[in-house]
């Protein structure tokens, strides 16, 4: 049997956004077992929008969030899922045409790599669609910590201590994904472009809040009390190169 995929989308009035970001979920050639959109409080028509989605056959629920931020609500979607693999999408963002495929073939073939990651592009304007970037859009092309860009094993949460650290609102991306890498268990990046980022002025990350730098802080000192306390401080993590899949 094939695994099933759920995926965690957090929204928050994201009207503007929804409907492009489930398409190219329902776009995927690899099907999805489910969606959960964890809605926090949307004032706007986030959830007429999802609800069109379900009357027209995506397998999508929608729970109440715990509007404390995205990794709170992330946490919901994770404890309720039902899927063998998680994938998380924010409400803003877009996946690229063959993400679950790639990432779901990389997991298959090795049992022992607990996430599949891959690049983010960062884009400004989509393109007529809605699920790509348009041709003259500002563009640019990185490895980050961004969630949306990875594909887990649904047990690698309980092998470091949980999914998402409530005491961020900013940075839990990052605190993920250094406890994975602490944690020495097996992941790789893919070459391949796995995750649309949409830069717009609405977006959490384009607000001036001090706590963004703190929370970012916040999430290394967490890390170097962790390793210190199992005495890891003077072995120094693997660097992404180590994780990144050869090149075909």
């Amino acid at each position: 049997m094939s695994p099933r995929i759920s995926v965690i989308m957090p929204s928050r009035d994201a009207g503007a956004y929804i409907d492009a970001a489930l398409r190219s979920v329902r776009l995927q050639s690899v099907a999805v077992h489910e969606v959960i959109l964890v809605d926090n409080e949307s004032t706007d028509d986030t959830l007429r929008i999802a609800e069109a989605h379900v009357a027209s056959g995506l397998p999508l629920r929608i729970l109440q969030g715990p509007c404390r931020g995205p990794g709170p609500a992330r946490n919901l979607g994770v404890a309720a899922a039902e899927g063998d693999l998680i994938a998380f999408l924010d409400a803003d963002d877009l996946w690229p045409e063959g993400k679950l495929a790639r990432q779901g073939a990389r997991l298959a073939a090795d049992p022992r790599v607990k996430m599949v990651s891959g690049y983010t592009c960062y884009f400004e304007t989509a393109d007529d669609e809605g699920l790509r970037p348009a041709a003259g859009s500002r563009t640019e092309r990185i490895f980050h910590v961004h969630v949306g860009s990875c594909l887990y094993r649904r047990d690698v949460f309980d092998r470091i201590g949980g999914a998402f650290d409530e005491d961020f609102l900013y940075s839990e991306d990052v605190d993920l994904l250094l406890r994975l890498r602490e944690s020495d268990l097996p992941f790789s990046i893919l070459h391949s472009v796995e995750l649309y980022y949409r830069k717009h002025s609405a977006s959490m990350m384009a607000r001036a809040d001090p706590r963004r730098d703190a929370d970012f802080r916040l999430a290394a000192h967490k890390s170097l009390r962790r390793r210190r306390a199992t005495g890891q401080l003077k072995v120094p993590l693997r660097d992404f190169s180590d994780y990144l899949e050869p090149q075909a």
